[in-house]
């Protein structure tokens, strides 16, 4: 009987894994909130170990850390990144690896999944050699494609982890280097203290096509512009059949429309030109891919597009959707349909939908594969969400949506009737169409997509029609909308900035940063995010554009699809990423020369210092301890286990402790997030929930440093709530006023009626 350790990449996943394959099995803990699943299947024993995700991080050595070595001798010595390793799953994969017969690596079915389990293989084949390595490649998590999966392992090959390897290795030289090189250039002019100018790969980009569609919509001018217009009159000439357009329309000078008009206004008749109606059939739209999703979801749902990610994530751990990291639109050949459109025939909303389906076998209109890994669109698995536990109305309504575009792949092509009419009034071209629906086809599942039916005429060519109120009608020019969830995330998508899966992420840490703001669903630059555009257009605009970006996703995608070799891709972008980083250092007084001329550096995108300069383990936000009220809480580190956690400054007269949380850049005391509102919009601070006085208000970690304070209602009972403020998504406020009225609100987006 073989010893088979399997690896998986959350503990929420490995217990579904166990529970489906094991049954009733033993549980070991041999860490801190770190449990083995343990039990007998197939004739073998199988241990299950869950991960918390990348177990690795790519850092400098102490010999190559600041002030230590010139920035682009990380990018040129080869040892100046380590990957280094989690000391707990080190000891724990080593020491099961070495009872090991085989490995089953069973992380997230993806690019990134893979990078994860690789670092998990890196330890666990040093451990024991000659380890047997497969593949745990599921594509849901419901018992049946579990079973499925394990019962179809396939052989470990590195190609889409090295992928992803070579990013992570490439996304180092630039934030270790060339954020090194514009700070200590900052440093000579301005006083920054240990804050740094920060760089990033994806995020410049991103955040310069922000910027720019700001500076497009400033500079947009509002123009007035003309159409002309007729109605065509009955017999009668009482009752207007349709208003018809100019051909020309819109007019940009109000000259011409005046000499058009006064050529036809004594007109009262016209002549039908042309009358063409035809029928048109639209088949259903292709299956869903990540970007497909993020956008629909972030459109009906008005949510942020990592909130729409973390929805699917979170469908997919329940199991019910397919894995929501996925490039493709196109289906398998012999994908089992039938069977989950079955199981969704018992939620009694689709029956009607249902009923339509002839053909059950494949999609009416299937994508194309995308994409190096091999996985289907994202669809339902045929289990049907109830509210409970972590599944919210939110998660059902998004299961709902994506439960509906699957079923109308396969439904009845949407059917319209057309018609369009030309009319000759003087010599002038008029022309108008209508759309009328025969039949509604996917479009009655996929209802956000059911088109507006307009009025219908018919006419005959050579016809006499009756003209009456031959007039201009006046508009003005609009900019360009700002960017959404939706828009960005497909022009991100179009550029190939970023992946799948980091968009997301990306536009969250711009808004973290306070590079930009996010109102009523639409995105903006902040002056810090301004700020930070101009400075690296005017010094490293290779950075800022698409092209460098676009050009890492590319070789590594030939990585991932073994069309080139890994170390050959990474050696092409190192000695490109080099020819930047002389470029950059050739601008450094030009930099100095832009930062002096800087008036106020609370513009400046300057970012807290990240570990290498200041040894001391502390927190930059100066948080009051909370149980003595004299110290504050520092960062200390657990000497034996090695993990970071929250101390008061006065140990050992005072032994308050907390475990670190994560609240956008950085860590506050987990014991206290219940009153952390979100980040400070002014500095690296949080906000939280203090009482000065008589007074309550919301103020910032910071303070005296910062002094941004949003003050609350004198009287009544305060509470914090988990929800989020869909604007800025820091955390809500309740106030029960002593008369007994209750009311939420957002403190920081709505200040003004909060007295």
């Amino acid at each position: 009987m073989a010893n088979v350790l399997v690896i998986g990449e959350k503990p929420s996943q490995v217990k579904t894994m166990a529970e489906t394959l094991l049954g009733s099995h033993r549980v070991e803990q041999v860490a801190k909130q770190i449990y083995l699943r343990k039990g007998s299947w197939n004739g073998h024993e199988i241990t299950f170990l869950p991960l918390i995700g990348h177990i690795t991080n790519i850092d400098t050595p102490e010999e190559f850390g600041w002030n230590k070595v010139e920035p682009l001798e990380i990018v040129t010595n080869p040892n100046a990144l380590v990957v280094k390793e989690n000391p707990i799953f080190q000891k724990i994969i080593t020491q099961l690896a070495r009872q090991a017969d085989e490995i089953w690596l069973a992380t997230d079915p993806d690019s990134e999944g893979d990078n994860i389990a690789y670092e998990a293989y890196n330890i666990a084949t040093r451990a024991k050699h000659g380890l047997k390595v497969l593949r745990v490649w599921n594509s849901s998590l419901t018992k049946r494609e579990i079973i499925r999966a394990f019962n179809d392992l396939r052989q470990w090959e590195p190609h889409l982890a090295l992928a992803v390897q070579g990013r992570r290795i490439i996304d180092a030289w630039v934030g270790f280097a060339g954020t090194r090189e514009v700070t200590h250039a900052a440093r000579k002019v301005l006083n920054l203290g240990k804050k740094v100018l920060s760089v990033g790969r994806v995020q410049l980009p991103t955040l310069k096509l922000i910027v720019d569609r700001d500076r497009e919509r400033e500079r947009f001018e509002t123009k007035s512009k003309y159409n002309i217009m007729a109605d065509l009159l009955d017999d009668s000439r009482q009752s207007i059949i349709i208003s018809v357009k100019h051909d020309k329309s819109p007019f940009d000078d109000e000259k011409d429309v005046s000499s058009v008009l006064s050529k036809i206004k004594d007109a009262t008749t016209g002549i039908i030109d042309d009358f063409i109606r035809r029928t048109t059939r639209t088949p259903s739209p292709q299956p869903l891919n990540t970007t497909d999703a993020l956008s629909l979801l972030s459109q009906q749902l008005k949510i942020k597009a990592d909130t729409a990610m973390e929805i699917l994530a979170t469908l997919y751990e329940e199991g019910y959707i397919s894995y929501p990291r996925t490039d493709n639109r196109r289906f398998k050949d012999q994908f089992p349909h039938g069977q989950i459109l079955n199981d969704l025939a018992k939620h009694s909303p689709f029956i009607p939908f249902l009923k339509r389906i002839t053909d059950s076998r494949q999609v009416r209109n299937n994508g194309k594969k995308q994409g190096p890994e091999d996985h289907d669109p994202i669809h339902p698995t045929g289990n049907i969400p109830k509210a409970h536990g972590r599944i919210k109305q939110q998660h059902v309504k998004a299961w709902e949506i994506i439960s509906r575009y699957y079923i109308g792949l396969f439904m009845p092509d949407l059917v319209m009737e057309r018609g369009s009419v030309k009319v000759m009034i003087k010599d002038e071209m008029f022309s108008q169409d209508y759309q009328l629906t025969l039949d509604f086809g996917w479009t009655e599942a996929i209802e956000w997509k059911k088109p507006r039916d307009t009025t219908k005429f018919s006419f005959n060519k050579g016809q006499v029609i009756n003209v009456g109120n031959i007039r201009s009608e006046e508009f003005k020019t609009k900019p360009p909308p700002p960017w959404s969830d939706s828009t960005l995330i497909r022009m991100l998508e179009r550029l190939q900035i970023g992946t799948k899966s980091s968009r997301p992420e990306v536009i969250n840490k711009l808004i973290e940063r306070n590079y930009i703001i996010r109102k009523r669903r639409f995105y903006h630059s902040t002056p810090t995010g301004r700020s930070i555009i101009e400075l690296f257009e005017s010094i490293w605009p290779d950075l800022v554009t698409p092209a460098f970006t676009r050009m890492v996703e590319q070789k590594m995608d030939e990585v991932a699809t073994k069309k080139a070799p890994f170390e050959t891709m990474l050696e092409e972008m190192r000695t490109h990423y080099i020819n930047l980083h002389k470029k950059l250092i050739a601008q450094l007084d030009r930099l100095q020369d832009l930062l002096t001329k800087t008036t106020s550096n609370s513009s400046l995108p300057v970012i807290k210092e990240k570990k290498g300069e200041d040894k001391k383990a502390a927190t930059s936000n100066t948080i009051t301890c909370p149980s003595c009220r004299a110290g504050i809480l520092v960062e200390r580190i657990n000497s034996k286990t090695k993990e970071k956690f929250f101390g008061c400054s006065r140990y050992p007269t005072c032994t308050w402790t907390s475990p670190r949380k994560k609240v956008g850049d950085t860590f506050v005391p987990e014991k206290l997030t219940r009153e952390i509102i979100g980040l400070c919009p002014q500095c690296a601070g949080s906000l939280t929930y203090k009482k000065v006085k008589k007074y309550r208000l919301i103020g910032c970690t910071n303070y005296p440093t910062c002094q941004q304070a949003y003050f609350l209602p004198e009287k009544g009972r305060i509470t914090i709530l988990k929800k989020k403020c869909n604007e800025c998504q820091r955390r809500m406020i309740s106030h029960v006023a002593p008369t007994g009225e209750k009311r939420t609100f957002c403190v920081t987006c709505n200040t003004k009626n909060n007295k």
